[in-house]
């Protein structure tokens, strides 16, 4: 086994990820400072929720394939990882998650339109990420879990059905999922390819997130090349468009 190839995006072909019932490691070492933080966010950002999000640990990359154990954490423990990957100090930040054996996976669903656009969303105010543009997405949690192991395909579609309204999982997609990582940051992405062109996809979408419940979508972003693409995007969603529209 080797470690997850870093910052670039290539193909794979499967995720397998197998449920530890055993609090993370790192969570278990770090409960004070992962606490201290969570109270701080909770003055800073009082509309945070503290659910039950999954962190991994000992990921690998073998001849396709990412493997690597699963454990159930408190969105507080991911906070704080953030905070440690965003420090000053970007080459310590850039090993935090191996040298920690703390990472966050995550899978991310590339909606492409008939007209060869590509929608993504920007997030509303009141969330963790407000006015970042990218691709619906979100981290794994308890819903994900099936029979031990983790579906990161299942969340996929989950996060663009609640985000967008959109249920991809009738369209058409490629066999081989992408990948990108940074540190302890792995996107995994799935594209999907749809019929419509996108304003019409966009439109639809549009009407989902006037009446979600959950007000977490501010829009969406039509991309029909890198330049569309504007600051509030992550790295990883810079990296999978210039990807998508090079090659």
């Amino acid at each position: 086994m080797a470690q997850i190839p870093e910052n670039r995006v290539f193909a794979l072909d499967a995720v397998r990820l197998r449920l530890d019932e055993a609090e993370h490691p790192w969570v278990s070492a770090n409960r004070g400072a992962v606490g201290a933080h969570w109270a701080r966010e909770q003055v800073e950002r009082p509309w945070l929720f503290n659910g039950t999000v999954i962190l991994h640990r000992d990921l690998q990359y073998d001849d396709g394939v990412i493997h690597g154990v699963s454990h159930r954490a408190p969105y507080a423990g991911l906070l704080h990882l953030i905070k440690i990957w965003n420090a000053p100090d970007a080459g310590a930040a850039a090993k935090a998650g191996p040298r920690l054996n703390a990472w966050h996976l995550y899978g991310s669903a590339i909606i492409l339109s008939s007209d060869g656009a590509m929608l993504l969303i920007r997030m509303a105010p009141r969330t963790a990420n407000p006015g970042k543009v990218y691709a619906p997405a979100g981290s794994l949690d308890q819903s994900d879990i099936a029979d031990g192991w983790i579906d990161v395909d299942g969340s996929i579609l989950r996060e663009a059905r609640e985000e967008t309204g959109a249920e991809l999982s009738g369209a058409r997609t490629e066999a081989q999922l992408l990948c990108w990582r940074s540190g302890g940051r792995v996107a995994i992405f799935r594209r999907f390819f749809l019929r419509e062109p996108a304003e019409v996809v966009a439109g639809r979408m549009r009407a989902h997130i006037a009446v979600a419940a959950e007000q977490e979508v501010d829009d969406i972003v039509i991309i029909r090349n890198p330049d569309d693409l504007s600051v509030a995007a992550p790295p990883y969603m810079r990296a999978l468009v210039d990807f998508h529209f090079g090659s």
